[in-house]
């Protein structure tokens, strides 16, 4: 069997890969999920995914962009999975991936559909820039421009002018 020539050639750069990645992947996840725990999960199956299909790899395959797409599809079928079960647990307390953004925001967050939020976490907690979520997504950078900013309209309208929840539902 030939050995795979891509960025994951050998068992040393999985492991570099993980060191390298694996704490920008987790925030991303968690971002998307609301829990440590369901990030853990979502980025351990795309490592592990990625390594499994490490000889189709070409080998100028840019590996962040490629774990952060198999990242966020994982999470998004966590989250159809979850919807389908109609029984997710809160994240606990501790579990909150990122406690500055407050209740409220976090609220906001959660209430936009996964994919916006995926955008909206990449784009402003991330700093990915539209080319990487252009690779992420697999959609054109015009795109996802275009679904960020609606989805960032959507969030500030559900946050009120000043930043605190709008009384009485949604926009």
């Amino acid at each position: 069997m030939e050995r795979p020539k891509g960025p994951l050639a050998d068992e040393t750069a999985l492991e570099q890969a993980v060191r390298q990645y694996q704490a920008e992947l987790l925030r991303y996840a968690a971002g998307i999920l609301g829990s440590w725990a369901d990030a853990e999960d979502a980025v351990q199956t795309a490592f592990l995914k990625v390594w499994q299909r490490r000889a189709r790899l070409r080998p100028d395959t840019m590996l962040r962009p490629l774990l952060y797409r198999v990242t966020c599809r994982n999470a998004l079928d966590q989250l159809r999975r979850a919807r389908r079960e109609a029984r997710r647990e809160p994240a606990p307390a501790q579990a909150e991936p990122a406690p500055w953004l407050g209740v409220e925001v976090r609220a906001a967050l959660d209430a936009l559909p996964p994919a916006d939020r995926a955008l909206v976490w990449g784009q402003v907690v991330e700093g990915l820039s539209y080319r990487e979520l252009a690779a992420i997504h697999g959609k054109s950078e015009n795109y996802l421009r275009n679904r960020c900013c609606r989805a960032k309209r959507r969030l500030s309208a559900l946050l009120g002018e000043d930043g605190t929840p709008e009384k009485g539902g949604h926009p």
